[in-house]
């Protein structure tokens, strides 16, 4: 995604802007949620930590990479929250620019933070006083939408196979990735690293572990096999992935689960359906991942990755 781009509306070239920050909360000493917020000298206010995605930059790695920055604190994503837009007035055609926010958790939310000119102070503060003290519409959008939610206790990351060769005239369960599904896997692998996951599943298809190999290495979890997640067992069993899936979130922090591409749409679809979370399209092409962010074992919010 570009950083910034022209479209037309209206028969006039708009430019946008693409940019991305989080709502990072921790349980406080109050026994209250708090937030941060970081003081901007040059504007004179305090907001949410966000900044602009860099060129080809996907918006979950720009956000996670701004409130660090920001903040000083490493965050772990939990669920996307909304998209806040506004226009910003220039001589030469108003900007449109447009910020995606997800909720954050952190492991040190006490890190060390430097301040600069961008960012002179951040503080952790309640809701309430967030409220009150983030003055933007953008910021009151992103704490109305968390507020609107409960607490998001568990991420499960349910992805479909990468491509698979299709040159192969071996057994089907030992067909292996392609050189783009191999691409593909790398891919799916540095965003699902982002959640952090310290337990990782897959369908019994070579295809399938393949594809979910890369981010088990790349947060040193193991791989484990599970036949729940084959076409042959969903089919006996429609529910049966998705009960599987319940169960892994009652665990709490974050899972990545790879099924087969008709389990992930199925599945998907049956959790939504049955916790009242609106999914308009469930298709999934090869190598894409689904975010379903859960509270206990109730689905909650579902992004596609």
């Amino acid at each position: 995604m570009s950083v910034e781009q022209d479209t037309v509306g209206n028969g006039a070239p708009q430019r946008q802007i693409a940019a991305a920050g989080g709502l990072l909360w921790r349980n406080g000493e109050r026994g209250l949620v708090e937030v941060i917020a970081v003081w901007r000298p040059k504007v004179g206010n305090w907001s949410l930590p966000k900044g602009k995605l860099d060129p080809g930059e996907h918006p979950l790695t720009a956000a996670c990479r701004e409130v660090e920055e920001e903040t000083g604190i490493p965050v772990i994503p939990q669920m996307r929250l909304c998209r806040a837009s506004y226009v910003l007035p220039n001589p030469a055609g108003d900007v449109l620019k447009y910020v995606d926010y997800w909720s954050m958790r952190t492991e040190k939310p006490d890190a060390a933070f430097t301040a600069d000119e961008e960012i002179g102070e951040r503080r952790w503060i309640t809701l309430a006083e967030a409220r009150e003290a983030l003055t933007r519409p953008r910021d009151q959008q992103v704490l109305k939408a968390f507020a609107a939610l409960p607490a998001v206790t568990a991420t499960v990351i349910l992805v479909a196979p990468a491509e698979a060769e299709q040159d192969w005239d071996g057994p089907e369960v030992a067909r292996p990735l392609s050189r783009r599904g191999q691409d593909q896997a790398v891919r799916v692998a540095a965003l699902a690293a982002l959640y952090q996951p310290d337990r990782a599943f897959s369908a019994t298809g070579r295809a399938s572990v393949q594809t979910v190999e890369p981010i088990a290495q790349a947060v040193r979890c193991r791989l484990s096999g599970d036949s729940a997640f084959d076409t042959e067992a969903h089919e006996r069993n429609p529910e049966r992935s998705g009960n599987r899936l319940r169960e892994l979130a009652g665990g709490g922090g974050a899972a990545i689960v790879c099924a087969e591409p008709e389990v992930v749409s199925d599945t998907v679809a049956i959790l939504a359906d049955e916790d009242g979370v609106e999914t308009p399209d469930v298709s999934t092409r090869p190598g894409e991942a689904w975010v379903l962010s859960l509270s206990g074992q109730k689905l909650v919010g579902v992004e596609r990755l």
